[in-house]
Parts: structure tokens; sequence; C-alpha cells
């Protein structure tokens, strides 16, 4: 099982001693696929608010599921661990703890309202003294309860959460012992977000409107909200995403976008609705997020240029931080979770080449000891570097990529695998990837491209990605080859395309659209059918912070229609090889997008590789069937594109 793994965490280590910790080993092996495919035994470890437990994810027998350990010695007893189980047919989200014996647990699945499928969430409240579970509800929306707020001493919740499908979220408080819900904030016309300041009054929400936008706030819980003058969402400067109000004022911070496109933190004055001074803004990236303390003071911001960053306003984690770099040379360090008071953290050291170390820091005591190293079966094999790089796109944009040579080829006339990212209003990051280093492991150059949409580089880039799905943006993926091709990295002859989700959609569509430079493909739980996936949810296409118009955002306003830009409706000229794959209880994209595909290339004649995965939702959750996948992958690829 899992968890007993974690009965091995190491010895305490003294941070003041400046040793490396980073329990690397020599790397003198080539990792096989059943290295690969032994998938992170824990993962996401976050600690409860007195710091004596951490919830993680974790696989077990072939399921996910959560296990708590308690980490409150310097020793762990393997029978002071647990495993909670998840509802059969659910997606595991995200975690968090709501108190030291209560954790929120939320889930997706996939539900039939008036005979067509949605995709639906809920929030699951474990109690770990009694072992018992119960729903969170509120409203009667498919997207669940959404957790704003939760009590430091763990009695209640704030979410948002819709009456019916046709309301905007009310906010209600949750009691956590009796899960009954109190409606405490009204729906208001368009208000999507709310917002509590760190007392738990919600004091303001955003409302959006078509291309219009504008801020709803009170003074106090007894004082009725002002709405604001509304603005436009085309005008790049001073649009508003995420705010922070301080307890007792008027006052607080704002993530907005500036002159320059970019989302920075700012000074903002509520009542007069005005924003303030700038506090920070990045250079090249925006501003993902910022923490403050109860007391309204400023802790630290963070974003990520080509790796995750964090900026320390905090005296003492500045000072940390530093150490920390110097305990483990090399690596990206970050905090990942802490225990209420901060005097507990738990840290990731992690690189390209490193698959990741977590730790648990002691700040009272300043040791600090392994819990664990995920991927323990590829600390002693060959990895590859991955390098952030930038290419010209035919318009001339600027398009950040990540790129992963093999080890011990030389960079001349290789043979290559180009992997977009999915959302696709994410974008990748520079780190540890488990396809990026498999691929490079057979001999394959691997780019990972963030195209123009992709989220992170300022409103600007992400709004040259409006309607340039199976356009622009894969335009922006075929020129990277191009780039590489002309450096002579790269033979032209022997490229092929490989993603998941959206990416796998990047990849159908390219065989589709460019068989001229994609020898092959490789689809995961890729979308083929892009209207169908809007109907079943079209927050898989959603990037908030950027816009609403979701469907001009992919659609466009040039005439082009969804079907024309939909892989399975243009299977008639997909005639390269194709691998597609798919998990069977894939909540996110249902596996039906796959079918649709593979029955329509067979239909013309032009049957795929096609390999469903049982029990398996959005990714792998049983190790057996991620070496089964990527070895026939590998299988694929040295049929059509040897190395």
């Amino acid at each position: 099982m899992a968890a007993k793994r974690l009965a091995v965490i190491a010895a305490a280590m003294l941070l003041a001693t400046g040793g490396n910790a980073s329990g690397t080993m020599p790397a003198d092996d080539v990792p096989t696929a059943e290295d690969f495919g032994a998938l992170p035994f824990l993962s996401t470890p976050i600690l409860a608010p007195d710091g004596s437990r951490l919830a993680a994810r974790t696989q077990d027998n072939g399921k996910t599921r959560l296990v708590i350990v308690d980490v409150s010695t310097d020793k762990t007893d393997k029978n002071a661990q647990s495993m909670i189980a998840l509802p059969d047919g659910t997606d595991l989200l995200s975690y968090r703890w709501a108190s030291n014996s209560i954790l929120l647990i939320d889930v997706s699945m996939t539900i039939k309202i008036f005979g067509e499928n949605l995709r639906a969430s809920q929030t699951i409240a474990y109690d770990l003294v009694s072992g018992k579970s119960q729903m969170i509800n509120a409203g009667h929306g498919v997207a669940g309860v959404e957790v704003i707020y939760i009590d430091p001493a763990g009695t209640f919740i704030l979410a948002l959460a819709q009456r019916t499908l046709l309301d905007y979220p009310s906010v209600y408080r949750i009691d956590l012992a009796t899960a009954k819900a109190t409606e405490i904030v009204k729906p208001q016309d368009h208000v999507w977000s709310w917002f509590a300041d760190t007392s738990g009054v919600i004091r303001t929400g955003i409302a959006s409107e078509g291309d219009k936008w504008s801020v709803y706030y009170r003074p106090s819980e007894s004082a009725p909200f002002r709405r604001s003058a509304s603005r436009s969402v085309r005008d790049t400067a001073n649009q508003i995403d995420t705010v922070a109000v301080i307890p007792g004022s008027d006052q607080g911070y704002a993530i907005a976008s500036g002159a320059s496109g970019r989302f920075g933190l700012y000074h903002y004055d509520f009542a007069a609705d005005r924003l303030g001074d700038l506090v920070y803004e990045n250079a090249v990236a925006d501003i993902s997020d910022f923490d403050l303390s109860e007391k309204g003071q400023l802790e630290s911001v963070s974003y990520t240029d080509d790796r995750d960053r964090i900026l320390w306003f905090n005296p003492a984690f500045k000072a940390l931080q530093a150490r920390l770099e110097k305990a483990l040379p090399g690596l990206s360090i970050q905090v990942v979770s802490s225990s209420q008071d901060k005097s507990r953290l738990v840290i990731l050291a992690t690189a390209a080449t490193n698959p990741g170390t977590y730790y648990l820091l002691d700040r009272k005591t300043s040791k600090m000891m392994v819990i664990a190293a995920p991927f323990d079966r590829l600390r002693s094999k060959k990895l590859a570097d991955m390098d952030s790089v930038s290419y010209k796109a035919r318009d001339g944009l600027d398009i950040p990529a990540y790129l992963t040579l093999p080890v011990g080829r030389t960079p001349k006339d290789l043979p290559m695998v180009v992997m977009p990212h999915g959302g696709p209003f994410v974008r990748d990051e520079w780190g540890f990837d488990t396809w990026a280093q498999f691929l490079a492991s057979r001999g394959y150059v691997v780019l990972q491209p963030n195209f123009r949409g992709s989220t992170g580089y300022g409103r600007q880039f992400v709004e040259k990605g409006n309607g340039q799905w199976g356009r622009g943006m894969q335009d922006d993926i075929d020129d990277g080859v191009k780039w590489l091709v002309a450096r002579g990295m790269v033979d032209a002859k022997r490229i092929c395309i490989m993603g998941a989700s959206f990416g796998g959609y990047a990849a159908e569509w390219g065989a589709v659209r460019n068989p001229d430079i994609y020898r092959c493909a490789i689809s995961f739980a890729g979308v083929s059918d892009i209207a169908a996936q809007l109907k079943y949810d079209r927050k898989t296409f959603f990037a908030p912070r950027y816009f609403r118009d979701w469907r001009d955002r992919i659609q466009g306003k040039d005439g082009t229609t969804l079907d024309s830009i939909s892989p399975a409706k243009r299977a008639a000229d997909l005639k390269i090889p194709i691998l597609i794959a798919h998990g069977d209880v894939d909540t996110t994209v249902p596996p039906a997008q796959s079918k649709e595909l593979v029955d329509a290339l067979t239909k013309f004649g032009h049957p795929p590789e096609y390999y469903v995965y049982k029990g398996e939702g959005h990714g792998f959750a049983k190790p057996e069937n991620q070496v089964d996948f990527l070895k026939k992958v590998a299988a694929f690829l040295a049929k059509y594109n040897p190395s």
C-alpha cells in the first residue's frame, strides 16, 4: 500500500549546517517505461492547521485516494496513517483542511440532465475522528459549492452556490458540524465572484456582463452593497481580477491589469473604487497570487516567468528562502503548504532532472525532514535537462517554450515529438515532466510551446488566442517545429505530435491540418468535437481572469464554425497514423469524444490504434495502465517515427 512507504521518513536535518539534502543519487542508468509508469505514490501534501497531520493524494490498488499521515513527531507510526476512499465514478479535483479533523474534498462526476450528459462537481466534508463523510450542499447548480472562506476555528465555511441553474451564485454560511447551509448574501446580477475579508465578512464581488464588468462593495456586514460604474473588458488597463480587503478598513489589495497588459498587485481603495500605487508587477509574467496575514499585512506575491517564483515581503520568510536555497542548491524551492501559525512548512525541492522531494520544516527547531520522494524509482536514473527557449511565430509574435534534448545525442537531425499543453488557457512550466522525460529517454527532441492564448504572459498574449483554435494556436505549434528544423536540430521528415486534453485536440488537428509536417499523432483524452464538449462543460475552456465570452474565444467572429475545426467532423482528412487513448470514466473530457473520432476514422477506412483504459479518468491512477500506455507510445513511435 502506498501509505506504508511514508514510514520511511528520513532523519531530521539541521538547516544551519547548509548541507545538501537534495537526496539525489548519481545518474547512471537509463529509465524504463516501468520507472516512468510507477506513478508518484504521494503528491500535493497539505498540512492541517495545527501542523500535526498532512493530507496527500496517493494511488492505492489502482484507485486515487487521499492518505492522512501523522507528522506530529520526527517518527511516523504507520498505524497513525489512514486512507480516504473517493466515491465511485468521481475524479479528485482538490482538497483542503477546514479544521484539524475535517477535510474538504472536491470531486467531479458526469450527471444526466434532460437526457444530456453534463459535468458536475461536489464537495465532501470528511471527519477524521468519526470516519464519516457528508455532502456539502447549497443551492442546485451543477458546479456544487465553491469554498471562498474557512473559519480559522474550523466551525464553518463560506461558499458560493447557485439556487438554481438559472441563478447567479449566493453566498452560504455552512456549519461543518451539521452541514446546514444559510444564505447570507443573495444573488446579485452578473456577480460570479464574491470575496470575504480575513475576518469572514463578505465585502466585495465582481460582476461580469458581456464585455462589461463592475465591482460591488460594502464597508461592513450590516451595510448594503454599492455597485461601481461599468468598465469594458476590452480596456486592458485596470481590469480587476482578485481582491482582498483589510479588516476594519476600506483599503486592500487587487490583482489588476496595468498599462502593460500584465496583471500586477496594486493597493486598492474600495470606498473610492480606485486602484492605488503599484505594489509589484513582473517584467514578463502575470502575478498569479498573493498572500496576506490575518491582520492584512502583505506576505508574498507569486508568479511564473520560466518557472514558479515567490517574492517575499515578510523578512523572516525572505531569509528562510535564502537558507533553503543554500541548503538545497540547484533546485527550485517552493513552500507548498503551511500550518496556520506558519511554524511548520511543507517544502518541495525539484528540478527538470530531479522529480522532487517533499520536506517538512519545523521553524521552531530549524529541523527539516524528508516526507517523501514521490518518483523514487527515477532518482538514480539518467534524465534530460529542460531549457527555456523562445522563437518567432510567422506573424512575429515571440512564443515561449521548453526544449528537452535526449541525453548523449548530438543535437543535429534528430527525431522530434512536439507536445502542446492542455487547457488551452493554461501554460507549461519548467520542471520535471514525465512524458517529456520518457520521450527524451527514447531519443526524441521534445518541444513544449506556450502558444498564443496561454496564460501568464499578459492579457495581450492571451487575447491573441481569441478565435484562434485550430488556427493561430496551431500555427504557433507548427512554427516551433519549423524553427528547430531551420536550426538543424531536427529532421523535418521525422516529426510527430502528441498531447492530452486540449493537447490531444491539437495532436488530432495537426494530423488533419498538416500531414505535410507530421508523420504521426498521439492523443490522450483529446477533444474531437468542440461543440459537444462545450455543451458538456463550457468551463473546460474557461479563463475568467481574461474573459467570459467563451464562444468568441474559441469560434471567433470570422464565420468559422466549430465543426470546421473539430477533428471528428473532418475525419475524412485524417490519414496519417494516429494513436488514440482515453480513460472510460473521464469526467473532464468524456470518452465519447475519442469514440466519435475513432468511429469516423474507421468509417473512412483509416482505423486508428485505439485503447480504452478501464477505471481511469482524465489521467492514470493505475501504474500498470501508465506503463502500458507509455510502451504503446514507444512502439507506435518506433513504427512510424523511429529514433
